[in-house]
């Protein structure tokens, strides 16, 4: 009798072995990651929840982006369920508010929202769930933890002055870097006159002459067209600002010598002979960075948003330690 027992225990273990790697292996094929409380998460709701936080300006980067995704709908998950525990779940139409405020936040209505949901490949089920578990997550917090983001007008104060002390700091660092110092320009023109052999010796002689004809008419950037009259096809280039430090030495040392509004050549280009046109020389200053501080307004919705987020934190840890999360692909189960 013993004997039999041992037999078949032994048996029910075996069998609940192979149901336990039969449903392993069945949530590995369906691309199930977690359950929360019997309720999975696959890999394609990752996927779909990556794609509602970028469409919603929230595009996540840097490693670990689907492990916080998975953890976001795990919260929202028992956030729900919590809010039914006590009765207080989002009705349909606080759900449709909830998406309208956030469809009118992307400068669209509801049909527009879902149009851009189903181009992304998003079922709207994915943003229900979102603003279900704000809205009810809201409510535990007032009622079940009796929590209220109070804000008082010194800590208001103490938040405005480390936003622009972090602002002020961001300035000097850009004002500080080599690229922000004051930079000597000169603009350029360069004038072409092509030769279509260029190993044509005589060729390149004869432009080299016109070229000089040229210079010589030369009355400044203005008048380079009217410098060329009555010479075969001259390429006047567009001005172009160089920096004086990425012009060559020899180069800029020569047009200094020239002097603006001159011209400087001839000489062998790619195309031919060339002559450079030295329009103008300045010194730019770049622009200082400006910079708008917050409304108090802006300040205190920040700070309150900071305590709210202090809150949930503490708050999900202790209902995690009452919900059901399994993890069926262990690269999601590390902290």
């Amino acid at each position: 009798m013993t004997r039999t027992i041992y037999c078949l225990t032994a048996l029910l273990c075996a069998l609940c072995l192979a149901i336990s790697s039969q449903n392993t292996a069945r949530a590995a094929d369906q691309g199930i990651v977690a359950t929360v409380n019997d309720i999975p998460i696959t890999s394609f709701d990752i996927d779909q929840r990556l794609r509602l936080l970028e469409i919603m300006g929230n595009k996540q980067s840097g490693d670990g982006i689907r492990k916080k995704a998975l953890d976001m709908m795990i919260d929202e998950i028992i956030k729900i369920a919590e809010a039914k525990k006590y009765k207080v779940e989002a009705t349909d139409k606080e759900i449709d508010a909830h998406m309208l405020r956030v469809a009118k936040g992307l400068n669209t209505d509801l049909p527009g929202m879902r149009s851009k949901l189903q181009e992304q490949g998003i079922a709207i089920s994915s943003l229900k769930q979102y603003a279900s578990a704000q809205i009810a997550f809201a409510r535990i917090l007032n009622g079940k933890y009796k929590f209220k983001a109070t804000v008082e007008p010194a800590e208001v104060d103490r938040k405005f002055a480390e936003i622009k002390e972090g602002l002020e700091k961001k300035v000097s660092t850009i004002m500080n870097d080599p690229r922000m110092k004051a930079q000597l320009v000169y603009n350029l023109v360069e004038i072409d006159l092509p030769v279509e052999d260029p190993n044509d010796t005589m060729l390149l002689q004869a432009r080299a002459v016109e070229a000089a004809q040229l210079m010589k008419n030369f009355k400044g950037c203005g008048s380079a067209r009217e410098a060329a009259s009555g010479i075969f096809n001259v390429k006047i280039g567009k001005p172009i600002d160089a920096l004086a430090a990425k012009i060559p030495k020899p180069m800029r040392q020569a047009l200094d010598k020239v002097g603006p509004g001159k011209a400087m050549g001839p000489a062998r280009g790619p195309k031919g002979i060339q002559v450079i046109a030295f329009c103008s020389k300045r010194t730019v200053q770049p622009p200082k960075p400006r910079y708008e501080l917050p409304t108090r307004e802006q300040v205190e919705t920040a700070v309150s948003n900071e305590k709210y987020n202090a809150a949930e934190e503490k708050y999900m840890k202790a209902m995690r330690k009452t919900a059901l999360i399994e993890y069926k692909d262990p690269v999601y189960a590390q902290p």
